[in-house]
């Protein structure tokens, strides 16, 4: 007979219990804050003429997926194979893949995936398009791609003054066919926390965008979409006359950092990670349950190192982390045993951390829900 896991690690038989039973460190989602921030991106969109295909690897979860769709998302967007390994095997059916596909490991991802479902891939050159449209052409298997533009980020994306070059170079290829542009305008974010700027940071990586998809349009070549993504830019890139499709991500959980620059609001935060104080030996800092490994490493937009914040009774912040230990600075009152929850510095990089999260209302568990795609 095999042995059986202790009562508190069998996940299925929590829903139902209060919060308090829940082992930790353990990723809590507070459903009517995820259905609110859901509902509001979808009448924004909508208010602003743009379809919206949110960024699925904030949640990497299959229902919170379905939820966006329900609210009238035209599709999901993805960054790894995993992610779109998991959400075609899941049954959805338009998937956006917003990164190059380099390597054979991803061709071979976007041939299997585009056999079950629609998908159009992200590339920013001739050269990283080439491997797939020539497995594509092989297969018999036509794909559609966007072209990415960089309109600030400095990451990946054709200098928007090559754009109209190497759009030509790919309508060439067989195999594949351009459906569109697209940025992600994530240096938004990185103006921090004054409105003005971030504004005019957003209109110009839209404004930008459009200038190259009519360039592109007027040397004869059709586009469908123009396609701008991030939280940080979601109340301005999209508000560009032009721009087609928004591709916000982390709105859906919020975190910390978007509420220190003031695009999400500290209740618009519908993930915390609940960790239990397991020593106040040092006084100063307590030390919780929750280190790297369950808060992520992923840098604070307050400029403090911090990697989360506390937002439960007592306060404090969490200021650094081992793999298994949390430091708890500045709290008030905790004894060894005490439960903390944690708003954590960026919600996607805290759920590739884990293997599943929990849908909570009214402090009560909900439902358990598997994390698809991880790393």
């Amino acid at each position: 007979m095999s042995p059986t896991a202790p009562q508190a690690l069998r996940w299925d038989e929590l829903v139902g219990a209060p919060i308090q039973q829940l082992p930790t460190p353990t990723v809590i989602i507070d459903l009517p804050t995820l259905r609110r921030n859901v509902a509001q991106m979808a009448a924004y969109a909508d208010s602003l003429g743009v379809t919206l295909r949110p960024h699925w690897k904030t949640s990497k979860c299959a229902q919170v997926g379905a939820l966006q769709l329900e609210a009238g998302a035209v599709g999901l967007t993805a960054a790894t194979a995993g992610e779109v390994e998991a959400l075609a095997a899941a049954g959805f059916t338009d998937v956006f893949w917003a990164y190059p596909p380099v390597g054979a490991a991803r061709v071979a991802t976007a041939l299997w995936a585009a056999a079950r479902t629609r998908l159009i891939v992200g590339v920013d050159s001739l050269a990283s398009a080439e491997p797939l449209a020539e497995a594509a052409a092989a297969a018999g298997t036509p794909i559609e791609i966007r072209l990415e533009v960089d309109t600030g980020l400095g990451r990946t994306g054709v200098d928007p003054r090559r754009a109209v070059e190497v759009a030509q170079a790919l309508v060439a290829l067989p195999g594949v066919r351009l459906e569109g542009v697209f940025t992600h305008e994530g240096h938004v974010q990185g103006v921090g926390a004054d409105p003005a700027r971030r504004l005019a940071t957003g209109v110009a990586a839209g404004e930008l965008l459009v200038e190259v998809a009519e360039a592109i349009r007027a040397d004869g070549m059709p586009l469908t979409s123009v396609s701008v993504g991030s939280t940080a830019g979601a109340r301005s890139a999209p508000t560009v006359t032009g721009v087609t499709e928004a591709r916000p991500g982390t709105y859906v959980y919020g975190d910390e950092n978007q509420v220190a620059i003031g695009t999400v609001a500290p209740e618009d935060t519908a993930v915390t990670v609940l960790s239990r104080v397991i020593s106040v030996e040092r006084g100063d800092p307590a030390l919780i349950d929750a280190g790297i490994k369950a808060m992520s490493a992923d840098g604070s937009m307050h400029g403090d190192g911090r990697i989360g914040t506390v937002v439960s009774d007592g306060g404090g912040v969490v200021a650094t982390g081992h793999e298994e230990h949390g430091f708890l600075r500045g709290a008030t009152g905790l004894r060894v045993g005490d439960l903390v929850r944690i708003r954590p510095n960026h919600a996607c990089g805290l759920s590739n951390m884990h293997s599943h999260v929990v849908a909570v209302e009214d402090g009560v568990v909900v439902d358990i829900w598997p994390v698809l795609g991880r790393h």
